[in-house]
C-alpha cells in the first residue's frame, strides 16, 4: 500500500470516530416567542415606567407617495447635481429657428457602360461620358470627382469623392 493510501485510511478512521463518539450533547432547547402587544396598542415611542423607550413600527408608505404616479415620467433614483452654471441660450425662446438646408444630392452616374476586357487577371472597363470614352481599372481616378473602387462583374463600384458616396454600374457577367 502506498503512503498516500495509508494517510487517507487514517483520516477516514479519525473522521468516523468523531462522527460516532463526538458531539453527543443535547440540542439547544426551543425558545418561545415573547408576547406582543396588539396592533391597536401601537403608539409612538414613549418612555415606559422603567425609563426604557418603547419601540414601535411606523406605518408603511405607499409606492405612489414615495415615487409618484407611473405616468409622471422617470424617477431619478440617485439624482445628480452639476456645479456648472447653465449655458446661456443663443436664441430667445420666442425666436423661430430656420429649417436646415437639404443635404446635397449625389448626381446620377454620368457614365454609360460600353464594354469590358480581362487582361492578365485584371479587368479593363470601357465607359462613355458624352463623346468621351474612358478606360478604367481597379483604383483608378476619373477626373477629380470619381474613383473606381472595384471591378467585380457584374458590378463596377465608383466613389463620388465630393460627398464620399458609393455608386454602382451594372457591367454584366464575367463571360
Amino acid at each position: 500500500m502506498k503512503p498516500l493510501h495509508v494517510g487517507f485510511a487514517i483520516v477516514f478512521v479519525v473522521c468516523g470516530g468523531l462522527l460516532i463518539f463526538g458531539g453527543n450533547r443535547a440540542p439547544d432547547p426551543v425558545v418561545e416567542a415573547a408576547p406582543r402587544a396588539s396592533r391597536d396598542d401601537a403608539t409612538p415611542a414613549t418612555a415606559s415606567t422603567d425609563g426604557v423607550p418603547l419601540v414601535s413600527i411606523a406605518a408603511l408608505r405607499s409606492r405612489k407617495e414615495l415615487f409618484g404616479n407611473a405616468g409622471s415620467g422617470p424617477h431619478d433614483l440617485f439624482g445628480s447635481q452639476s456645479w456648472m452654471p447653465p449655458l446661456p441660450s443663443v436664441a430667445p425662446a420666442s425666436a423661430q429657428i430656420p429649417p436646415l438646408p437639404p443635404l446635397p444630392m449625389t448626381p446620377s452616374v454620368p457614365f454609360t457602360y460600353i464594354g469590358k476586357k480581362a487582361a492578365n487577371g485584371m479587368w479593363e472597363v470601357y465607359l462613355a461620358r458624352g463623346d468621351e470614352t474612358v478606360i478604367v481599372h481597379d483604383n483608378s481616378m476619373i477626373d477629380a470627382n470619381y474613383r473606381v473602387d472595384s471591378i467585380r462583374p457584374p458590378t463596377l463600384t465608383l466613389m463620388y469623392l465630393p460627398l464620399r458616396q458609393v455608386q454602382t454600374i451594372d457591367i454584366g457577367d464575367a463571360d
